[in-house]
């Protein structure tokens, strides 16, 4: 059992559903409904009453309930009292690229509950601005889909790889990758983003000719576009919003599926250097969860 998961089980009962607690966490409904599951195995009890929807805490929850949040009280006043929450005072400032929002949140929520003191300033742009501005020494770090030609004064730390998929509405299932890419029209992502210059090689090197229509910026327009069936189109697996998924049909683009990389790219020397080892191994444990999960 983990404090996390009383957390968890805390905030379920605040927001009254699973979907309203991962909003709140910066979690996934699926990443929530996990930590519950495991939380009743640790237990070795049943906590809710998952026959109505949304599951409600059963009697033994709300016993349970009461006691996670007298936990929960008491690691919040020893954060408070610890000279832990002291030891990284002032602030840094972090890139991201578009579609992090399945491993920052919860990344930046565990940082302020250890270090009270310690304040993160987040911008979001393509890989390439960020590395730029790092550079000018305008950020401190960024969370990028990993370039294939990385500027040597910088420092690259690998988080996570993950599977690019082909999407498609859900009329289309059962076809492969090659089938909708060349029967159908192609949206694409900023062909700026990194991704997309990973896709355009791997097309190029299958022989694969798409019939693009148009080129977004959003993730959220890119995937209401093939949900309205006006095309298909390619993107990282932790990309595809959640209410999307039954709504969609994803195939791995080849086979094994291509990959992209997730790191952390700093200047090699930085003078604050604990601030992004401490940023760092927060981001690893969020992303060992991560693929925990898909496992």
């Amino acid at each position: 059992m983990q404090i996390r998961q009383l957390q968890t089980l805390v905030a379920i009962a605040d927001t009254g559903s699973f979907h309203a607690a991962a909003a709140k966490l910066g979690l996934t409904q699926a990443a929530v409904s996990m930590q519950m599951k495991s939380l009743e195995q640790s237990l070795r009890l049943e906590l809710f009453e998952r026959s109505v929807r949304p599951p409600r805490l059963n009697n033994t929850g709300l016993l349970m309930l009461e006691q996670a949040r007298e936990i929960t009280l008491l690691c919040d006043k020893l954060l408070d009292a610890s000279p832990v929450s002291s030891q990284l005072t002032g602030s840094i400032r972090i890139g991201t690229v578009p579609g992090m929002s399945f491993i920052l949140p919860q990344t930046l929520d565990n940082l302020h509950q250890t270090y009270r003191r310690l304040q993160i300033r987040v911008v979001s742009d393509l890989a390439d601005e960020l590395v730029h501005q790092i550079i000018q020494g305008r950020l401190d770090a960024a969370v990028i889909t990993q370039p294939q030609n990385l500027d040597p004064q910088m420092l690259s730390r690998r988080l996570l790889s993950e599977p690019l998929m082909v999407i498609a509405p859900r009329d289309h299932t059962g076809q492969s990758d090659v089938e909708l890419l060349t029967g159908n029209p192609y949206i694409g992502f900023n062909r700026k983003a990194e991704v997309s210059r990973l896709i355009e090689q791997a097309l190029n090197q299958r022989h694969i000719k798409v019939n693009p229509i148009m080129e977004l910026d959003t993730l959220e327009t890119f995937q209401m576009m093939v949900l309205h069936g006006l095309g298909v189109g390619i993107l990282p697996i932790s990309s595809i919003r959640e209410r999307f998924v039954d709504d969609l049909y994803a195939v791995p683009f080849g086979s094994p599926a291509l990959q992209r990389t997730i790191s952390l790219v700093q200047q090699r020397e930085h003078h604050r250097q604990i601030f992004l080892d401490t940023l760092y191994d927060a981001l690893n444990r969020v992303a060992a969860d991560s693929r925990l999960k898909e496992n």
